[in-house]
């Protein structure tokens, strides 16, 4: 995705919201405006290779979009995959998109970046 295109479909104050607290993985956390929402597009890219995405299901409610998908992700430096479930939440202004939270599995994710196992808790 070019510059252009994420400025044409987000406002120019777009804030990704990633799950996870900020330096887990190199994009979770907080992300203002569009260069800031290129750079965690790098990031996730730098890291993960998407193999699989597959929307579940699409709730909307006034300009808030809810989807849930189930996806398949390997890790670049690691070869590890990642199978999970995440829900994305959009929140619309005049049409184009404001807000990007993301709930994916950190754990799974922190585990194929890294190439090691949590311990049991």
């Amino acid at each position: 995705m070019t510059q252009d295109v994420l400025a044409a479909v987000a406002t120019p104050d777009l804030r990704i919201a990633y799950s996870g607290r900020p330096g887990l993985l190199p994009w979770s956390g907080i992300w203002q405006g569009v260069a800031e929402a290129m750079r965690f597009f790098a990031a996730v890219a730098q890291h993960l290779e998407v193999l699989e995405v597959t929307p579940i299901r699409r709730v909307t409610e006034g300009d808030t979009v809810l989807v849930v998908l189930s996806g398949r992700w390997r890790a670049r430096a690691t070869g590890r995959e990642v199978a999970a479930r995440v829900a994305n939440l959009f929140t619309l202004r005049e049409g184009r998109v404001a807000t990007y939270d993301v709930f994916h599995d950190i754990a799974a994710l922190w585990e194929a970046l890294r190439g090691e196992t949590l311990p049991d808790s």
